[in-house]
């Protein structure tokens, strides 16, 4: 049987929204085993940022999202959120998934970053952006095994301004998903309060450095931290227990490396909602490779006069990128591979094993086409 998307049963689906887990251990996970092989194509420029978004395509993306075997959606709420391609001549899909692109050459998604050579494009977009249903999670974990392609170059042999990567986007999303809902819109729509860490890479002089970088929004949509302001170490230390994160040539060169060294490394993110409004209680931590890198527990996500009632539903991988390694003339797109991916509300650690005894299964989205 042929499985067919279209927007109209994409919106009919997300009125069948995931059921509320909120006390299981793994809202979701995947190790794309059971994953049919996938391709994500770039819309062609159009003027638009992100024409194939729910914000701009209403009623839905129009690129379907990653699919099993059996044809049931990979997330029973999800999509991609692409932008255009920003290259002279693009060649390479947004992103796949498809055998040898995991752990140990075993199933995986790949996430096709392409090469700007200019800041404030934001090449790319997510390859998986999932709704975790209406009442959301107060707290919640997000863990992953990524690879950078051991070619991956971020900056250019002289100074320039800097490249970033936006590595995670949990956010609550405070409107029913509708043909109108500005879903996917982290501007100005109903996305908030939300949690966007980066890397952010910069060379005035040699050598390289890489800083971790943390952008936190709270719920009347006001930017609390963003970029260099009041998160970054050389401003308050007290956040990373290592001390400065990410920085060549010094300290552990196995650590530094992780963003360009062809090796796998764990990712895990930890959210967690301030107890009341207006209580700076919140909490963000970030851990790679099993080591906490990012410690931060005096966030007021929500503030006087709103209300914690609904968790954490809205989780992207990946977000947008700009990488001044090479001109856009150059056609250069450097990947990144995606491996056993879990969402749930304890920690999950490196030694994590997908398809454990406590996994809940989210039911199959409702609204699919069959021919």
């Amino acid at each position: 049987m042929k499985y067919k998307y279209c927007k109209t049963f994409f919106l009919a689906a997300i009125f069948f929204m995931l059921p509320n887990f909120a006390n299981a251990a793994v809202v979701w996970e995947t190790d794309f085993e059971d994953a049919a092989d996938w391709s994500a194509v770039r819309p062609s420029p159009s003027g638009i940022s992100f024409p194939n978004s729910w914000t701009l395509k209403p009623g839905g993306p129009s690129v379907e999202p990653p699919k099993k075997n059996d044809g049931s959606w990979l997330h029973p709420n999800s999509w991609s959120r692409i932008a255009p391609s920003v290259l002279t001549n693009n060649i390479t899909p947004m992103a796949t998934i498809g055998s040898g692109q995991g752990k140990d050459n075993s199933r995986g998604m790949t996430y096709n970053v392409e090469v700007s050579g200019v800041s404030g494009t934001w090449s790319g977009g997510s390859p998986l952006t999932m709704y975790l249903g209406a009442d959301g999670y107060p707290e919640l974990y997000v863990s992953m095994w990524v690879k950078y392609d051991s070619e991956f170059t971020w900056l250019p042999a002289s100074p320039a301004s800097g490249s970033q990567q936006k590595l995670v986007y949990i956010s609550r999303l405070n409107v029913p998903i509708s043909a109108t809902a500005d879903a996917d819109n982290h501007s100005n729509g109903p996305l908030h309060p939300s949690w966007l860490p980066h890397w952010y890479n910069y060379i005035s002089v040699s050598p390289y450095y890489a800083f971790y970088m943390n952008r936190s929004q709270q719920s009347n949509g006001s930017l609390v931290s963003y970029d260099q302001t009041k998160d970054m170490w050389s401003i308050h230390p007290s956040y990373y227990p290592l001390n400065a994160p990410f920085k060549w040539p010094e300290s552990n060169p196995h650590i530094v490396s992780v963003q360009s060294d062809g090796w796998w490394h764990h990712y895990e993110y930890h959210i967690k909602m301030n107890s009341a409004p207006g209580v700076a209680d919140g909490v963000q931590e970030v851990w790679l490779d099993g080591i906490k890198r990012f410690s931060k527990s005096d966030m007021p996500f929500v503030l006087d006069g709103g209300s914690t009632a609904t968790g954490w539903n809205y989780v992207e991988l990946f977000d947008n990128t700009n990488i001044l390694s090479h001109p856009a003339s150059e056609n250069v797109t450097y990947p990144i591979y995606i491996d056993d991916v879990a969402i749930g509300t304890t920690y999950a650690g490196q030694n994590y094993v997908i398809g454990g005894i406590d996994v809940i299964a989210p039911a199959a989205p409702t609204g699919l086409g069959v021919e």
